[in-house]
């Protein structure tokens, strides 16, 4: 089997090309970095055992995005690929006990999946003060919480409490915590982010803006996560 040291330079790189591509005007090659991310993904998909769904969706997305252009396809490619990179990265760093490499990771995969949502609820500045510090992530957080109650989203505080576990792994291990401790508390925050990632979409569900892949196969793609923990 192939080990995830020799995806995770090619993940982490080609994800971050799909970000630039869709919100920060990148230039390149499409055609040929849709065509990585789809090896990148059934490659991914082989390390974790998935059975092909994650490879599947991936190369559907991909197809569309060529065909029709990014918009929606090419999002819900990133936001697939990217969180099943990171959330795996981060159970790699657990095992190798570098739970701050693992925070780093849930950082990035939770910090996606709350700006998926909040662009779906229609509060889109709650992001942008939350990124140039204008609050802090547990206020943004709950701002958004707020929102998705008014708008009738069922459990939108349990997501919240969810969402902040998993994002402040790296705070919550400052100190001298015994190492049982913080291995504990490693698989734990990324448990939560793996819920919180799959009740996203139930959220967005709600909110009429699903992401363009199966909520099935990507529950199987996080439960094979889970279970590396």
């Amino acid at each position: 089997m192939r080990s995830f040291a020799s995806l995770d330079t090619r993940l982490r790189r080609d994800t971050k090309a799909l970000h630039n591509a869709l919100w920060r005007e990148g230039k390149g090659d499409l055609e040929r970095l849709l065509a990585d991310l789809v090896r990148d993904a059934r490659d991914l998909d082989a390390f974790l055992g998935a059975g092909g769904r994650l490879r599947r969706n991936a190369a559907a997305l991909a197809g569309r995005a060529a065909n029709r252009g990014m918009h929606g396809a090419g999002e819900s490619l990133f936001e697939l690929l990217s969180h099943a990179y990171d959330l795996t990265a981060a159970t790699e760093h657990v095992r190798k006990e570098d739970y701050p490499g693992a925070g780093d990771h849930l950082q990035d995969a939770v910090g996606s999946v709350t700006i998926g949502v909040c662009a779906n609820a229609g509060c889109f500045p709650l992001v942008g003060a939350w990124e140039r510090g204008a609050t802090d992530f547990e206020t943004y957080t709950g701002k958004l919480a707020d929102v998705l109650e008014r708008k009738g989203v069922a459990r939108a505080g349990e997501w919240k409490r969810l969402v902040n576990a998993g994002y402040h792994l790296k705070r919550s291990l400052r100190g001298t915590m015994p190492k049982p401790e913080r291995d504990l508390l490693a698989r734990a925050a990324i448990l939560s982010a793996c819920w919180a990632a799959l009740a996203s979409v139930s959220i967005r569900r709600s909110l009429r803006s699903p992401p363009e892949f199966s909520y099935g196969d990507f529950a199987a793609v996080l439960g094979k996560i889970a279970a590396r923990l």
